[in-house]
């Protein structure tokens, strides 16, 4: 796959920096992304966090005991076993940021991204 910068403002900004650093212009582009994602995934791993509390009480009443998978605000599976689960979320969505999180009675405790990508093409499935 081969990807072009269309923006010349934006390439001569990449180019400069790959100069600057004594890069090839390559590895910039490819070190902004790959950090430009990972921001975007971060932001939506918080954003999911946000959603799995919002909706705590209403998980407890369906899947109580169990481990949800949370994606774009909605339960997209559900198992009592962690592993499992993440093995199926991983086969379906690859690269992209979803959530699993126990659904468990008690106060709220801060969750963790354990890593992991799931691939857009596979969300339509």
């Amino acid at each position: 796959m081969q990807i072009a910068l269309r923006e010349p403002t934006l390439a001569r900004r990449v180019e400069q920096w790959a100069q600057e650093t004594s890069q090839q212009v390559e590895k910039v582009l490819e070190t902004a992304v790959q950090s430009h994602l990972d921001e975007l995934e971060e932001a939506a791993i918080h954003a999911e966090t946000r959603t799995f509390w919002a909706m705590h009480d209403e998980l407890l009443e369906k899947y109580s005991g169990q481990h949800v998978a949370l994606f774009r605000g909605q339960v997209i599976d559900h198992d009592r076993d962690a592993s499992r689960l993440g093995k199926r979320m991983r086969k379906r969505f690859d690269s992209l940021p979803v959530l699993i999180a126990p659904v468990r009675p008690g106060p709220r405790r801060d969750l963790r991204w354990l890593g992991g990508r799931f691939d857009r093409s596979e969300v339509a499935k």
